[in-house]
């Protein structure tokens, strides 16, 4: 086990010697205590808290001497935020990454290839469903789109004075790009899905439909993730290249898992779909924004954890790893960019 899921509501989690305790809630209808399991605390590498559950005070202090984060999350699976030990002694590789965000041209540089990242692997799911959809050219269509994005963005060159009243400082045509990219890609994702599954496009906040509660439920899981990795690296999860630094926004979290949405999220959002183990009776609609039954959200759960963990051949490296591990390895890639180990940071590409 890497990540402890604790979903059930009203839960309570302590200390006992090297195990997690979590005692369930007290069973009203059977009149008895609720059940106790116990999870050994060399099994878990980050804790999701989802809602009401309670870990006490000893709980929480071997964790962070343990160095495995807690994420806090509503029920629903918004993020409240992330309880990690300190940064570490690592200190030089913040000052390399403070330093690369300051440094315009590298910056522009390191944000083009996480869109490249993003923009490659999903023109690469795409033309996977078009090879065994022969009666859907629109597939085809939008992987075109999205390519004639990719060379757009390949001949993109930094302004060479940024001016300081631009907003986007810059990155206007990056991020255009991967706009349109993401309007063709979202533009035909319904098309993907068995059954007669709304989808109106990318919503986010809140997300109108089931489909989109589901992607955002991922995304959010996959953000997650990547801050633990960042926090272990020793990176500052709150300072990225292309995502702009907010309160409490994991913007290096968010720049590092582009690549990784397509084929983790929303892989396991088509699978689960059309597979039917995920139905629209799943997921329940409240002021307007729909949420996961419990029932159904242990399933995406264990779905996602599956393709975490699954096994694929990595494009640099050449050696077999799971996709967590791919991901921390791009956090790895990442800093030493930053510290000038390698001379450029090269996204994760799936064939």
């Amino acid at each position: 086990m890497a990540t402890l899921y604790l979903t059930q509501q009203y839960s309570t989690v302590t200390q006992e010697g090297e195990a997690l305790k979590i005692q369930l809630a007290h069973d009203k209808e059977r009149k008895r205590p609720g059940e106790v399991s116990r999870v050994p605390l060399n099994k878990v590498e980050q804790v999701m808290v989802f809602g009401n559950i309670t870990l006490t005070t000893p709980a929480l202090h071997t964790l962070m001497e343990r160095r495995i984060p807690v994420h806090y999350l509503t029920e629903r699976g918004r993020s409240f935020g992330s309880l990690t030990a300190d940064f570490g002694k690592n200190s030089g590789v913040r000052l390399a990454q403070y330093a690369l965000f300051n440094q315009y041209e590298r910056r522009f540089a390191a944000a083009r290839a996480c869109i490249e990242g993003k923009l490659s692997n999903t023109r690469t799911l795409l033309l996977r469903y078009a090879r065994d959809r022969a009666d859907n050219p629109q597939l085809r269509t939008a992987a075109d789109q999205v390519r004639a994005c990719q060379r757009d963005l390949s001949r993109l060159v930094p302004p060479a004075t940024p001016d300081p009243a631009d907003r986007m400082h810059g990155f206007g045509p990056l991020l255009g790009l991967e706009g349109s990219a993401s309007s063709a890609y979202f533009g035909v994702f319904g098309s993907l899905l068995k059954g007669n599954w709304p989808f109106p496009g990318r919503v986010k906040r809140p997300p109108t439909d089931p489909v989109n509660a589901m992607l955002s439920f991922g995304y959010t899981l996959l953000t997650n993730q990547m801050v633990s990795l960042l926090h272990a690296v020793g990176l500052d999860p709150g300072l990225g290249v292309l995502h702009q630094p907010g309160f409490g926004k994991p913007a290096l979290a968010l720049d590092l898992i582009e690549a990784f949405r397509p084929i983790i999220v929303d892989s396991v959002v088509i699978t689960l779909i059309n597979t039917g183990q995920i139905s629209q009776t799943d997921l329940s609609e409240e002021l307007g924004a729909y949420r996961l039954s419990d029932g159904a959200r242990r399933t995406f759960l264990e779905k996602y954890e599956a393709r975490l963990n699954e096994q694929v051949q990595h494009p640099r490296f050449g050696y077999t790893v799971s996709y967590r591990r791919c991901m921390e390895l791009q956090a790895r890639l990442f800093a030493k960019h930053a510290q000038g180990e390698i001379p450029h940071y090269e996204p994760f590409l799936v064939r």
